[in-house]
């Protein structure tokens, strides 16, 4: 059963009326806007949309024991069919990893299994441990077939993570679910990372708020049209360790957290690139971002905002830098569209979920 519905505003002449449907799913809030003509409509459609997105947590979460990607041999050189939706998130994944030369990368589940526990014990991994679970991760081990889909894997006990790009992929199949069924104008939200639709009767674009939560005193809201943002960073989780903060994001290359203030918001066309891309700017930052017109070859056009707070020699921050790509300022609207906005937060791990919670206003 739904768990919220709400008859919010009627927009003539097309007298579609707004609704909102909350539910928990893939351990966070997952939040459904969409206009249709009637609550019979609204609630069959959010409906398809909540069972997509949990039909991906059944697949992709190595949260749960009976998932798909749990269920994946773990001897070297096993070759095993896969379904559809597994094989097109591991695609999506690994066009993001070689994009990103290996910043994200879905084969490091040993390392991001190391870090969670590392923040549950509020104890630094050590050399060995680090060492040793790099030895498990590889993304040139995965070999990946079509027809009928086929991964194999030439490392033994590699875990695949979909930490990092798993609810934005959820949130973008959430809308086209919706699509499917006519309703257009939706938006879905999986915790911090969104995906929208056409924009609301009316209006040119879904008005979404930027929350990054590093001490940037603008406000941030961008004006999105059948587009997917996400942003991450290390807000909400974090290792600190003497005057050394340990982010929940690690570049998967050394195994090291980021210690660096951080956080990135991407805009794409694919939810899944946008949530992959926002976690593969913080472990690379600026230097990455310098890429763009590679990574748009590879990965389809994107804009990104990254803010960066720089420190004193004693560690204590000083000034925030702010690196954007030319396009970013193009999306962001003033003066906001209250009837459309809905606020998006920082990514961060916890037990159950890579991104907390926001409700859309």
């Amino acid at each position: 059963m739904l768990c919220a519905l709400a008859l919010l505003i009627v927009i003539a002449p097309e007298q579609r009326a707004r609704f909102s449907f909350t539910e928990i799913a893939m351990g966070c809030d997952v939040r459904i806007e969409l206009f249709a003509s009637c609550e019979h409509e609204a609630v069959q459609a959010a409906r398809l949309a909540f069972d997509r997105v949990r039909a991906l947590d059944e697949t992709l979460s190595d949260y749960l024991q009976s998932s798909e990607v749990n269920r994946i041999p773990s001897e070297a050189g096993s070759s095993t069919v896969i379904s559809a939706d597994l094989a097109a998130a591991i695609s999506e994944s690994l066009r993001v990893t070689r994009a990103t030369d290996g910043a994200f990368d879905l084969s490091a589940g040993a390392l991001s299994q190391l870090w969670r526990d590392a923040r549950r014990q509020k104890l630094l991994p050590t050399d060995e441990a680090i060492a040793a679970a790099r030895a498990r991760c590889g993304f040139a081990a995965l070999t990946l077939q079509q027809d009928p889909p086929r991964l194999t894997c030439a490392i033994a006990d590699l875990r695949l993570d979909f930490g990092a790009i798993g609810k934005g992929f959820a949130a973008q199949a959430a809308v086209d679910s919706l699509k499917s069924r006519g309703v257009n104008s939706a938006l879905c939200a999986v915790a911090g990372d969104i995906a929208c639709g056409d924009p609301p009767p009316g209006t040119l674009g879904w008005s979404i708020e930027i929350a990054s939560e590093l001490g940037d005193s603008a406000t941030h809201r961008v004006l999105l049209c059948n587009q997917s943002i996400s942003t991450s960073g290390d807000a909400s989780q974090h290792l600190e360790m003497g005057a050394e903060r340990h982010s929940h994001i690690f570049d998967p290359r050394t195994g090291r957290a980021v210690t660096r203030r951080i956080a990135a918001t991407v805009v794409s066309r694919s939810g899944a690139v946008a949530d992959a891309l926002a976690t593969a700017l913080c472990v690379e930052g600026e230097a990455l971002l310098n890429q763009q017109a590679r990574l748009v070859d590879a990965l389809g056009g994107f804009e990104a905002y990254v803010i960066e707070l720089r420190a004193d020699a004693n560690g204590a921050p000083t000034a925030a830098r702010i690196t954007a790509t030319k396009g970013w300022h193009s999306l962001q609207e003033s003066p906001p569209a209250p009837a459309a906005t809905v606020q998006t937060a920082t990514k961060a791990a916890s037990d159950s979920s890579d991104s907390p919670a926001r409700h859309p206003k």
